[in-house]
């Protein structure tokens, strides 16, 4: 199984990190459409000042063996993941506007986890080559990081209330719109 961690950090520090690593399967949290993030999913909490008031890591993995990805149901090898440990909120600063901000982080990760699973499907005999399953992973997370930098400058990383506003209804209409490739379908 291949991992793309992407670390992103909060408010002024807008920097995506890609590498390869192995987590616990616990240390992962699944995105879902019902379930949030919340205090108790950041396992490390911090109060340093001059820092940003939230950090999370996401990470984007996939099954890359010929046999899994031309199975019928593609949506269930391609997942977005929160990482627990790698992630933290100071717990002295907003922690409901922190946690808006990193759902919402999240939530724009599923975004493009949905397009690349949806760009699998459209390309189906393809995806016999790994060479090509990794050229739209790569394309899909840089387009991820892209939008996550103009999402944390023009929200201030979620504490401009009516630019989260904003950006929380056009990325759930970009779910519903892509609604087709959920993990659940």
């Amino acid at each position: 199984m291949k991992i793309l961690v992407i670390s992103i950090l909060s408010l002024l520090l807008f920097s995506g990190e890609f590498t390869i690593a192995q987590e616990s399967k616990s240390d992962k949290l699944s995105w879902s459409a019902t379930q949030k993030l919340q205090l108790s999913d950041f396992s490390i909490k911090t109060a340093a000042p001059n820092e940003p008031s939230s950090h999370a890591e996401f990470s984007i993995t996939y099954k890359a063996g010929g046999k899994e990805l031309l199975s019928s149901n593609l949506n269930k090898r391609v997942l977005n993941e929160f990482i627990r440990t790698g992630s933290w909120i100071d717990t002295t600063q907003n922690v409901q506007q922190a946690l808006r901000y990193q759902q919402a982080s999240f939530d724009l990760c599923e975004v493009y986890v949905r397009q690349f699973r949806k760009a699998l499907y459209d390309n189906k005999p393809k995806i016999k080559r790994l060479s090509f399953v990794d050229e739209l992973n790569e394309t899909y997370t840089n387009a991820y990081s892209k939008r996550r930098l103009e999402y944390d400058l023009e929200t201030k990383a979620g504490t401009d209330l009516a630019a989260q506003e904003k950006w929380e209804a056009v990325i759930q209409k970009e779910l519903d719109q892509l609604k087709e490739y959920a993990v659940e379908k």
